[in-house]
């Protein structure tokens, strides 16, 4: 019963967190909610239980190439990493405040959306 409850509760909250986020109250929900992409645009299962692959975010926002052109003004790129292709979670967090990877170990001061 215990276990069942739990589901229920997860769900709910996942369902409740992803209608916020389609609504953009989300970090990185106004501009996914603007642009009429809601949770199944990126999440590959009903209710969301894993991370969105690296993939649904390059077919949209181009591949690692492609963003490192975007960022090529920034110094250093972030697009350019020399720990190589990312994946984008490292950084972007839609349902939560992004981080900057790289400042495990440097101090660049990026701003991350």
């Amino acid at each position: 019963m215990r276990i069942a409850l739990f589901g229920v509760m997860v769900a709910v909250a996942v369902g409740l967190s992803c209608g916020a986020w389609a609504a953009g109250d989300g970090p990185l929900g106004n501009k996914h909610a603007t642009a009429g992409i809601d949770c199944v645009g990126c999440h590959q299962e009903r209710p969301p239980r894993t991370l969105v692959p690296t993939g649904v975010c390059t077919a949209c926002h181009g591949a690692y190439a492609v963003l490192a052109g975007k960022t090529e003004k920034k110094h250093p790129n972030p697009h350019a990493s020399h720990q190589g292709e990312l994946p984008c979670e490292s950084c972007h967090h839609a349902h939560g405040p992004s981080a900057d990877h790289c400042a495990q170990c440097h101090d660049f001061g990026f701003t991350v959306p």
